[in-house]
């Protein structure tokens, strides 16, 4: 539910082309039509609760990482998802009349009674420096509970389908004798051959240790072997199969996928040095079930991504954030 904070206003001046006839002010066209600064001011108001409910109310004036890795200023990041989120509302309710779907009488209602308890908590101020209108509330949340039914829909249709090899997430520990070190600049330097030997003569004695006491102990954990013998790089790893094919190479990955639970490897070498492995899990089914889901969401995002840009290209072809956004009229609404 949209709820109301107290977000400021700066009334600059931004010029007569930015507001319509009456007045309004004009953040963006979108196709055909006008999106006014009280519709994105409902919108603003939900994407900052949801920001400061995860990060904080002291977010603002940050930057953070964003999926790509990339540092982003946040309240640009949030500006952006907002005008974001409208474009998409707009392009799922303009497909309302090819699945023939609608409101019913009780989902109209209830929007209903939300816009109105939204617009009873504006204040008098806010209502004015908004332009906000008494039936825009109403609107926007109508937009919004159609949208989703629509959205719901189209997403029946989507075709995503992950199966549990390709979700497959492994656990291991890998007792590894590292063939390198890292200087004081973070490079990564070569041992020297004869430091490289030492390592593998270690790798060779712990692995004839080990099955000595293979021997009497068949469920033996080698686990706490990485700190006896103090290796620093020795640790249980989870991983998918791509993620193992690139940290260890294919010889490890078939030597992995060759493993029962509890198994323990030969001494493997790698680009890297050389490794014991132990077997945790083959498959970790509570890994394996959060990676499904993240990759089922990957491939409805793809799916619904596709639809959208379609969609938007239909309505308003040269649609762009930078170049449609009035950002003079944006920035009356302050994200603090």
């Amino acid at each position: 539910m949209i709820c109301a904070c107290v977000m400021l206003l700066t009334l600059a001046a931004c010029g007569e082309e930015s507001q319509d006839n009456t007045g309004k002010y004009i953040v963006f066209k979108f196709g055909n039509d006008n999106i006014y600064l009280d519709e994105v001011y409902i919108y603003a108001q939900t994407t900052i609760d949801e920001y400061e409910k995860e990060y904080g109310s002291d977010i603002w004036g940050k930057t953070i990482e964003t999926d790509g890795g990339i540092e982003m200023d946040v309240e640009e990041m949030a500006r952006r998802e907002v005008i974001s989120n409208i474009v998409q509302t707009k392009a799922l309710i303009a497909q309302a009349d090819e699945y023939k779907i609608s409101l019913t009488e009780e989902e109209q209602a209830q929007a209903e009674q939300e816009a109105e308890d939204f617009y009873n908590s504006l204040t008098d101020e806010q209502l004015k420096e908004t332009g906000m209108e008494a039936d825009t509330p109403s609107r926007v949340l109508q937009e919004n509970a159609l949208a989703k039914k629509i959205y719901d829909h189209v997403m029946s249709d989507s075709s995503a389908e992950v199966s549990d090899e390709q979700a497959r997430m492994t656990t291991f520990y890998d007792m590894f004798f590292e063939c390198y070190y890292e200087d004081d600049f973070g490079n990564i330097v070569v041992y020297s051959k004869d430091k490289i030997a030492e390592q593998k003569q270690k790798a060779d004695e712990a692995y004839t240790s080990i099955k000595q006491q293979l021997s009497d102990n068949p469920n033996l954990n080698i686990t706490f072997l990485g700190h006896t013998n103090n290796l620093r790089y020795a640790g249980s790893h989870t991983m998918s199969k791509d993620q193992i094919l690139e940290s260890y190479g294919q010889e490890v990955l078939d030597t992995l996928y060759d493993m029962q639970d509890g198994d323990i490897s030969p001494v493997i070498e790698t680009e890297n040095g050389y490794h014991i492995f132990q077997m945790t899990y083959l498959t970790d089914e509570k890994a394996t079930a959060t990676n499904k889901a993240e990759l089922t969401k990957e491939a409805n995002d793809a799916y619904f991504n596709n639809l959208l840009t379609n969609w938007v290209s239909k309505i308003d072809k040269d649609y762009t954030y930078s170049k449609s956004v009035n950002t003079d009229v944006y920035s009356m609404i302050t994200f603090s």
